[in-house]
């Protein structure tokens, strides 16, 4: 669960670019938190964001049915092959309501670019993929259903065709970013550049570009806010999942290490 306190230290942002915020006087962070996967393409980026800007535009903003939950379902089973529905929410709590509200237990969650492909299966799953999109400012997410699924799959709720549109052009960009040549040796390099610099410290565990921290709970207030005096803002939840930055600059790279040594 985010801790609102642990967020609260940031002081208000004036702008945000890429995976840097800006507050005042020019001091920027790098973001390794993204949202949970909500800005994972960065700040600003030219494809979900602009698509759902496009449909606020239309005045599309408020909810109505539309066709883009339909055109969501075949790019979601390029990206998981084994899954026969998705489904679109208006948010998470009602998405986890649907699935009996234990998210735990009812869903694998499936992050683009790890170091395994399939999501992992944890006991008690019950044929829920939860994909994470790069869906920009929507709250709609979405879920997908596998043959393991043993319930009647749900009606897609009415949301906000912008948000929706917002998940289709999320899902076409990881589509587009996983054949991506350049794009899968970024991904690479930033890996092989987190291991070198940081996987001596054991204060993280990291899984393609994802990584999570392994510290005791109690002691990860004192390790947020060592990263965030030295300029980075980490997940403000001790169980949740950071993402590597597209690019560091040397100097960053320094500060990273000493924060978290």
């Amino acid at each position: 669960m985010m801790d609102s306190d642990l967020l609260n230290l940031m002081p208000p942002l004036r702008r945000a670019r890429g995976d840097r915020l800006y507050g005042p006087d020019q001091k920027h962070w790098v973001d390794l938190w993204k949202q949970d996967g909500a800005w994972l393409l960065g700040h600003r980026p030219e494809g979900a964001a602009t698509e759902w800007k496009n449909q606020v535009d239309k005045g599309l903003a408020a909810w109505a049915p539309s066709l883009w939950p339909k055109r969501l379902a075949p790019l979601v089973r390029q990206l998981l092959p084994e899954v026969v529905a998705v489904r679109v929410f208006r948010n998470a709590d009602r998405a986890l309501a649907v699935i009996g509200g234990d998210a735990d237990k009812a869903t694998a969650l499936w992050r683009p670019w790890e170091e395994r492909e399939a999501p992992s299966v944890r006991p008690g799953f019950r044929g829920v993929i939860w994909p994470v999109l790069p869906t920009g400012p929507g709250q709609a997410v979405a879920l997908a259903f596998t043959q393991d699924w043993s319930g009647s799959v749900p009606n897609d709720d009415v949301t906000s065709p912008a948000e929706a549109a917002g998940l289709v052009q999320a899902a076409a960009q990881i589509i587009r970013f996983s054949v991506d040549l350049r794009a899968i040796e970024a991904r690479r390099a930033a890996g092989a550049a987190f291991d070198r610099h940081l996987g001596p410290s054991g204060r993280f565990v990291r899984r393609g570009i994802w990584f999570e921290a392994s510290c005791d709970p109690a002691d990860y207030p004192v390790l947020f806010r060592a990263h965030l005096d030295a300029g980075f803002l980490l997940n403000p939840d001790v169980s949740g999942a950071n993402i590597l930055p597209s690019t560091l600059s040397a100097g960053e790279w320094k500060a990273w290490k000493e924060a978290v040594e």
